[in-house]
């Protein structure tokens, strides 16, 4: 929702026009009102209670003009390393290593550009709470299962952190890591079958 819009919703929600807020705006500035903004404020119930009767704002309309300036101050963009850790290069480059430096049978190289791998890592972190150990070890499991496979259909390591699928991010990196919480793994077990 665009901020404008719940700037006017707010308005709306305190009975005042648009002018009233602009009135509440220039007193918090505290510049002088002129005659006819004081004959609004005299015959205008609404923004009265927000006004003091020497005509300056009073508690209740320093609240509402503050709480209005705070709907356009930036909100702080998280970092790698506040989403990540201290240690995130070594991390993702540890993550990184444990893919095959090969092309997978898909024809796509299965380990991927760091930086988007990284971008992966952030939405990662936001949505999940793993820590690293848990995901390299998850990571592990995921590409030893494959490699029995000679990595038939295995995701690269960007996807397998997160692949949009239907306009929904899905990570296979968070089943795995659950796998691990969870002590469920079970290793494939491979039985040939001896033919006389």
């Amino acid at each position: 929702m665009l901020k404008q819009s719940t700037l006017f919703n707010k308005i709306k929600k305190k009975n005042l026009k648009l002018h009233d807020y602009y009135i509440l705006y220039k007193l918090y500035s505290k510049p002088l009102l002129n005659d006819g903004e004081k004959k609004i404020i005299n015959s205008n119930k609404n923004i009265q209670a927000y006004i003091n009767e020497d005509f300056t704002l009073n508690d209740q309309g320093e609240r509402f003009i503050k709480s209005i300036d705070g709907l356009f101050k930036p909100i702080k963009k998280l970092t790698a390393l506040d989403l990540l850790g201290e240690d995130y290069q070594n991390n993702i480059d540890a993550y990184i290593n444990l893919f095959p430096t090969s092309k997978l049978p898909s024809g796509k190289y299965a380990r991927g550009n760091k930086k988007n791998i990284q971008e992966n890592f952030m939405w990662f972190f936001q949505e999940y709470d793993y820590e690293w150990d848990v995901i390299l070890k998850a990571t592990a499991i995921y590409i030893e299962e494959y490699f029995k496979k000679n990595y038939e259909f295995m995701r690269t390591a960007m996807y397998f952190i997160k692949k949009l699928k239907d306009g929904t991010a899905e990570s296979e990196l968070a089943n795995y890591c659950d796998i691990v919480i969870n002590d469920t793994y079970t290793p494939e077990r491979t039985f040939k079958k001896k033919v006389v």
